[in-house]
């Protein structure tokens, strides 16, 4: 990977998509799940996609990494062979054992296009969430958790962002935590004329070992 540390690893349009559906009430747990990611003290993340038209832009390994909300924002994140710690307003790429800060403080990185609280507002907004129906009660990742699966055709438009072959029949799923409220896991498939899979998981959700070591400014 050549990118720049500050600079971010090609994506769709990072724009929230709309619901072309009808207004539905929806469940607060799924309406409330970005928010409740949000609210975290800490968590780990990874990110794989396959399929589509930007597989190749995450790379088979994905985007993984810790992020820290409080006291104040942090991320350290692998994607392909670079290694970036990133707070508001400055980045650093790992080179051996040093840590290069980069001269592009204000170009998105590669989280900013795939973390998962960035996945989460562009696809996955109140007006999406409110498509995804509880289910039966589940353990992911050791958490207990409630799956809520998507109707099918509000995954249309994301899926067309994503690049999925037309005609592909999408199915989706969101994990939420029955305590905390927040997605443990959240997957959206395309099969049929596309092998297509978009995967999110969150562990480690306010575990003491979350921690981002920020190199001295």
């Amino acid at each position: 990977a050549t990118l720049p540390a500050g600079s971010s690893a090609a994506a769709p349009a990072s724009q929230t998509v709309a619901a072309s559906q009808p207004a539905a009430a929806g469940d607060p747990r799924a309406i409330g799940a970005a928010a409740a990611l949000d609210a975290l003290m800490s968590y780990k993340f990874k990110f794989t996609l396959k399929g589509g038209s930007y597989a190749s832009s995450v790379g088979p390994a994905g985007v993984a990494g810790t992020v820290v909300n409080s006291p104040s924002f942090a991320v350290q994140f692998t994607y392909v062979d670079i290694e970036v710690i990133e707070i508001h307003g400055k980045n650093w790429t790992k080179n051996g054992s040093s840590w290069d800060l980069s001269p592009y403080p204000d170009l998105p990185t590669t989280y900013d296009s795939y973390g998962p609280a960035i996945l989460l507002s562009h696809y996955f907004p109140a007006s999406v969430a409110a498509y995804y129906a509880p289910g039966a009660d589940e353990t992911v990742n050791g958490v207990a958790t409630t799956r809520f699966t998507a109707a099918p055709k509000i995954l249309n438009s994301m899926a067309a962002y994503w690049g999925v072959k037309p005609g592909a029949t999408l199915a989706g799923d969101i994990w939420i935590a029955k305590s905390g409220g927040y997605p443990v896991r959240w997957k959206v498939t395309g099969t049929g004329t596309d092998d297509f899979q978009f995967l999110v998981d969150i562990t480690a959700a306010n575990a003491a070992g979350n921690v981002v070591h920020v190199p001295a400014a």
